[in-house]
């Protein structure tokens, strides 16, 4: 089972906000964390997680389709680390209050 944006937007509307709010909220949350991924910031949640952006050096590599070797270039990549307390209600299916 997979949320998606506007199932999200229901069950936060759920929680006392209105739809539209509830929208709003949730683009400007995940705009601004990604303006701080692309600035090269890491997010940190207490309890909950750690956004942070990852850089992958340059490797060589074999296409699939011709068989040659081929360099794949350098590149930074977004990465989410599950904090202790997530970590401990999913595997335990209970939220903490």
């Amino acid at each position: 089972l997979m949320l998606q944006r506007e199932d999200f937007i229901e069950r936060l509307s759920k929680k006392g906000y209105t739809k539209r709010d509830a929208a709003v909220i949730m683009d400007d949350f995940i705009r601004t964390l990604e303006e701080a991924l692309v600035e090269g910031e890491s997010v940190m949640f207490r309890g909950f997680g750690t956004f942070e952006v990852r850089d992958r050096a340059e490797r060589e590599s074999i296409s699939p389709t011709t068989k040659e070797r081929i360099t794949i270039p350098a590149y930074r990549t977004p990465h989410f680390a599950a904090g202790k307390l997530l970590k401990r209600e999913v595997k335990d299916g209970v939220l903490q209050e």
